[in-house]
């Protein structure tokens, strides 16, 4: 996508509807894990997903909090328990990147100049400015494609089912 084109408001929206879009598929590949391991009623699991994962209540950090939990149950060898904690880690980190874009306030100056600026404060009252170009964009959703691979493989292999490993 040619992101130097677009107005502000364009690759505004572009970028939140990305970094949302690869949030919701990391937190399907969570869902996945998670249903396989505790429903083997293929019937049952559109129910357990309504019922349990999808609930309001339950968030991506308690599904990535659970997913920790059960790394030892899995059966995965010791490499790739230390793989799936390092994935979890680093999708966590994307979450909170996602959080911030999507919660933060929108500070980029009125004669927007292809760069837009996000101010997030910390629980400690830190305030943060989170400058998004097209460059550092492309870059970060090469990371995340790259992520949600690395996630998809790794669940894969904890369902038994052929990964790329």
């Amino acid at each position: 996508m040619r992101y130097e084109e677009l107005d502000k408001e364009d690759f505004d929206a572009i970028v939140t509807g990305e970094v949302t879009h690869y949030a919701l598929w990391m937190e399907d590949e969570i869902n996945r894990l998670i249903t396989d391991y505790f429903v083997s009623d293929e019937t049952k699991s559109n129910d357990f997903y309504r019922l349990l994962l999808y609930r309001d209540g339950l968030t991506f950090q308690d599904k990535l909090e659970i997913t920790r939990g059960m790394t030892p149950l899995l059966g995965l060898d010791d490499k790739d328990q230390k793989l799936l904690r390092t994935i979890l880690n680093e999708v966590e980190a994307f979450k909170l990147w996602r959080n911030s874009i999507a919660h933060g306030l929108d500070m980029t100056p009125g004669d927007y100049k292809g760069v837009i600026l996000i101010q997030t404060v910390s629980r400690s009252g830190k305030e943060k400015t989170i400058e998004i170009t097209p460059e550092s964009h492309r870059a970060k959703m090469d990371e995340a494609e790259k992520l949600y691979l690395s996630l998809k493989n790794i669940v894969s292999i904890a369902l038994g089912e052929k990964g790329d490993a």
